[in-house]
């Protein structure tokens, strides 16, 4: 593999930003990732090396020792985000938020042409806007020419809404744009309608399967002989198998009775409180009991949840196979159906128990949307060719443009964030 094309992945992961980034024929020539399991999956379906390794604490120069001391074409990659996400308690301190300038020292220190930094959108303000800004400068001193972005995946084709930050960046100097936006969106919660089509809806991304099986180690056989609709297609391209593992359903399903009591949309709060599980009592009440704030304590608890089937899906995490309920089937959904949501095709196997499983794929960077964000670096790379500045005004590292939300208001943390970002893009930061 030449430099030309060699592709590293950080915080791989299982394997779905590789995945689609190789069906783009970018397949990098390895991952790193801290999880057992989740290497075991990145190598059984990527097909490249992946490096079991702590990316908080290993030096960078041997990571590029990895790649051959060779410079890359691009670096991508997620660093753990669960500082930051508003699906739980967030905390500015959290050590795991150090691990975003570890992905930017190795990108000093590999110095590719490309980098794609993803995270959830509570970086957005983590520390009232300092990480992000300070990110961004360090990306900018680097000699980077930077986009950021809040993207919802779902205007990429994914069968759910999954707002995440993208960071892009290229040491040529030279202006881009994000890929534009080739679907609209409702999940009953985030919605765009436009002129673009509807994105792939649950109940098109759970087509074609068959009733899950009792057994985990059984294979579910397709519902029918052919693909019922082209996501199912697309899901079912290279599988030699006559249907798919992951797809089971334990039968004494607890809280049955709860979830024959929710319509579409509806959550746990919705019901009576006799049905109330304790847990979920202790967090809808906690602000109230102990005084913490909003902003630390997470999202509002929802429990389990009946989704739409004729919207998007909301975001998969690693407990939509515990809270989110089929649509229409009193049971919660499958790892292989949350898999096909995170549009990873039904050949893809995966190291691990259950809990393992399905936190690697609600970690994961859906396959489908990273195969439109390789796809996009090569046509703006290969439009300009390798002397990419000689073909277009060179602008110089700075942050070309940012986008935080398409909503008319911000809260006063982003509005600070914003403020923070402003002043860099005209220029008034200073590097470090």
């Amino acid at each position: 593999m030449s430099a030309d094309s060699l592709v590293v992945s950080l915080f791989a992961g299982a394997g779905g930003f590789s995945f689609g980034f190789s069906q783009a024929g970018l397949k990098p020539r390895f991952g790193a990732e801290i999880d057992p399991d989740a290497c075991r999956s990145y190598e059984t379906n990527v097909g490249s090396p992946c490096h079991q390794v702590d990316l908080g604490t290993i030096e960078p120069v041997s990571v590029k020792a990895l790649a051959g001391g060779q410079r890359p074409f691009i670096i991508i990659g997620g660093p753990p985000c669960q500082g930051f996400s508003t699906a739980g308690p967030r905390n500015a301190t959290d050590p795991r938020n150090r691990l975003i300038f570890n992905y930017l020292a190795i990108v000093e220190e590999l110095s590719p042409r490309w980098f794609i930094f993803e995270n959830v959108e509570g970086l957005l303000t983590s520390g009232s806007g300092q990480d992000l800004a300070r990110l961004v400068r360090q990306f900018v001193g680097l000699g980077y020419s930077v986009r950021l972005q809040k993207v919802n995946l779902a205007a990429y084709g994914v069968p759910q809404t999954r707002k995440r930050v993208l960071i892009i960046g290229n040491r040529m100097g030279v202006d881009f744009d994000f890929p534009c936006e080739m679907f609209s969106y409702d999940s009953g919660k985030a919605r765009k309608e436009s002129s673009l089509p509807m994105a792939p809806t649950l109940d098109q991304a759970l087509a074609g399967l068959g009733p899950p099986v009792a057994d985990k180690s059984q294979v579910s056989t397709y519902a029918s002989a052919g693909p019922v609709n082209a996501f199912d297609e697309s899901m079912r391209r290279g599988n030699a198998s006559p249907g798919v593992t992951q797809h089971f359903q334990a039968p004494d399903i607890a809280e049955k009775r709860q979830m024959e009591l929710l319509g579409p949309g509806q959550t746990m709060k919705d019901l009576p409180q006799e049905f109330w599980h304790e847990s979920f009592k202790r967090r809808a009440n906690r602000r109230v009991a102990d005084g913490t704030p909003t902003e630390k304590r997470g999202g509002a608890p929802s429990g389990i949840k009946r989704l739409h089937g004729n919207l998007q899906s909301l975001t998969i995490t690693g407990a939509a196979s515990r809270e989110f309920i089929h649509p229409r089937e009193h049971r919660p959904l499958t790892i292989r159906e949350c898999a096909r949501i995170q549009t990873f095709p039904d050949k893809y196997q995966w190291e691990g128990n259950s809990a393992s499983v399905i936190q690697q794929i609600g970690n994961a960077v859906p396959p489908i949307a990273a195969n439109v964000l390789a796809k996009h670096i090569q046509k703006l790379d290969g439009q300009f060719g390798s002397g990419l500045q000689h073909h277009r005004t060179k602008i110089g590292p700075k942050l070309l443009g940012f986008v935080l939300t398409e909503a008319s208001g911000m809260s006063p943390a982003l509005k600070n964030t914003e403020s923070l970002l402003a002043g860099l893009h005209q220029g008034s930061f200073s590097f470090e």
